[in-house]
């Protein structure tokens, strides 16, 4: 009976991880940008763990990829990779900086870049101006905002 217990954690322990990152890329969003941005990262990236980044679709509910995520700003595209762990139900991203929509935007404590995209407006990613890498893309805050 407890080699049953022992063969069946492991299983019943993955399943459990796999459905709740597969839960947590569709309700962030990543699965509806996988569907256009998905790509093979270059052999070549040099990203930076992004610290302070959510993404979700509105305000509420929004997946915090805190340290999960590094990101490396190109001159023309936007290389998102997950962490290992997460990586099965999160592909690689390449977000072409054509297809960009980046705010900063003012929240209840402190200021925060906004970037959606083409595919899908309502899917947004929430950053830390500092770690942003196209400074020049960002649009000035709405009065209103």
């Amino acid at each position: 009976m407890v080699w049953l217990i022992v063969l069946a954690f492991p299983v019943f322990f993955g399943a459990m991880w796999a459905g709740i990152v597969s839960f947590l890329s569709w309700a962030s969003g990543w699965r509806t940008l996988a569907r256009v941005y998905a790509c093979e990262i270059p052999e070549s990236f040099d990203g930076k763990r992004l610290v302070l980044v959510t993404l979700g679709r509105g305000r509420f509910p929004r997946v915090h990829y805190r340290g999960m995520l590094w990101a490396e700003f190109g001159t023309d595209t936007l290389w998102l990779k997950p962490h290992v762990l997460f990586r099965w139900a999160h592909p690689p991203l390449a977000i072409p900086r054509s297809v960009a929509i980046v705010e900063e935007r003012r929240g209840l404590l402190r200021r925060f870049i906004s970037l959606h995209t083409k595919a899908d407006e309502m899917i947004s990613f929430h950053m830390h101006p500092r770690q942003f890498g196209w400074p020049e893309d960002i649009e000035a805050p709405a009065s209103g905002d």
